[in-house]
């Protein structure tokens, strides 16, 4: 009896409910008035485990007169419904697995832990570059031919846009022809830019602004973004950009 009592534990039962189960099933059709004497489970637990037995398919209720029964499922239909509680729970592994990443990502969430989040792809890209616009302040380095490329006009309009929100920022671009003359028509008090030389060119931009920090590249000539959000690591990450700054000022 006890090894059957594990096993009906295992589907989800309370060990009252196991007892409650097993007593309609061995009278066949009972009452909570019963099933509270003979199992000595208090009156108003039994009417709460009685409902949720129906609800798991355990007990079926009746009415004969003015009095309410209930009816055992059989030990078929028991293991029916346990073969349906094997489906539900590998659907559910299944699924879990499937949302893996939005599961990391609220597990990430945690204060104590930088929060990375990872974007593929021409959209989701974009995503980024419009959370990065809801800043007051941006430190930008954008060098990537790559990413110019691939994000096209709309990378364009961004900094444009940049602009037209009076969005306070520093920007590093290489010192090649177009930079310069992007340094000359876009460069101002409010949107400084400085060219430093070509060699330091990478395929990868890199921003940092509200307490997050963003690379931004290709794969394959895909886009890639990975957007880390920590507030010291932000911080630190400033304070080097602002070393490179200072060099090239």
């Amino acid at each position: 009896m006890d090894e059957i009592k594990n096993h009906l534990e295992k589907l989800g039962l309370s060990q009252d409910g196991v007892m409650i189960y097993l007593k309609v099933l061995e009278l066949g059709s009972t009452t909570v008035l019963t099933i509270a004497k003979k199992t000595k489970i208090p009156r108003t637990t039994v009417y709460l485990l009685t409902d949720e037995l129906v609800t798991k398919g355990l007990l079926k209720p009746a009415i004969k007169g003015k009095k309410k029964f209930y009816l055992p499922a059989s030990p078929k239909e028991l293991i029916e419904l346990a073969k349906i509680k094997k489906q539900q729970i590998n659907d559910s592994i299944s699924g879990l697995e499937k949302e893996m990443s939005h599961l990391q990502a609220l597990y990430n969430s945690d204060h104590r832990k930088p929060r990375i989040m990872y974007h593929e792809g021409v959209d989701e890209v974009k995503k980024v570059y419009e959370d990065i616009l809801t800043s007051e302040k941006i430190y930008l380095q954008c060098m990537s031919e790559d990413v110019r490329s691939v994000m096209g006009e709309y990378l364009e309009k961004f900094y444009e846009r940049i602009i037209d929100r009076m969005v306070h920022t520093l920007e590093i671009v290489s010192d090649r022809p177009e930079d310069k003359t992007y340094q000359k028509s876009h460069s101002s008090s409010r949107n400084q830019i400085i060219c430093i030389p070509e060699k330091y060119i990478t395929k990868t931009d890199y921003m940092i602004y509200g307490g997050k920090v963003v690379f931004i590249t290709c794969k394959d000539k895909i886009p890639v973004a990975i957007v880390i959000e920590d507030s010291e690591i932000a911080y630190f990450e400033t304070m080097r950009y602002l070393m490179i700054w200072e060099k090239f000022t």
